[in-house]
């Protein structure tokens, strides 16, 4: 992780989304990453350079610091691949794709619920509701004058919804 990631971390905003039963868990995340941080910024970010002419003359052995340094100049620390940086990248755009539908999906749900908002707010009081108001209201609720049923007017206790009782 480089110095610039590490710094760029807003500590205070990403502790108000954790819910109060990770904070122990965060907390100490915090500190280990505190931790790293500090020990990183302890050291430079490149090595310091290495003084060969000085080496050269000081040094009694012929040919030991041209060795030295051939070594130290040909020795290459191996860093991991980074493979995947891309593959978090990718799957952040199908996440903002996925959060864009999702707010245009909400939104349409927001627009259908305040219409029907709108809708119960200019109906009639139900105080001053008769039946047929009602009826021409809410058609799906109302009792059918045509094809009464039994109470408590659900589908399932309507005797033609009832299965294995002989019909009288």
């Amino acid at each position: 992780m480089s110095r610039k990631a590490i710094k760029s971390i807003n500590w205070a905003a990403l502790a108000e989304k954790i819910p109060q039963s990770e904070k122990p868990a965060f907390a100490t995340f915090k500190a280990k990453s505190d931790q790293h941080l500090r020990r990183m910024v302890a050291n430079p970010e490149t090595p310091p350079k290495i003084d060969w002419t000085y080496y050269k003359k000081n040094v009694p052995i012929v040919g030991l610091v041209d060795k030295f340094q051939k070594e130290y100049d040909a020795f290459k620390v191996p860093y991991p691949a980074d493979k995947y940086t891309s593959l978090v990248e990718a799957k952040e755009k199908e996440v903002l794709v996925e959060i864009e539908q999702f707010i245009k999906k909400s939104n349409e749900r927001i627009a259908a619920a305040t219409q029907e908002a709108e809708r119960v707010k200019n109906l009639l009081p139900f105080s001053d509701m008769t039946m047929e108001d009602f009826r021409v209201s809410f058609p799906d609720e109302a009792i059918n004058t045509d094809k009464p049923t039994v109470w408590p007017h659900t589908p399932d206790v309507q005797p033609e919804n009832e299965t294995g009782r002989p019909s009288h």
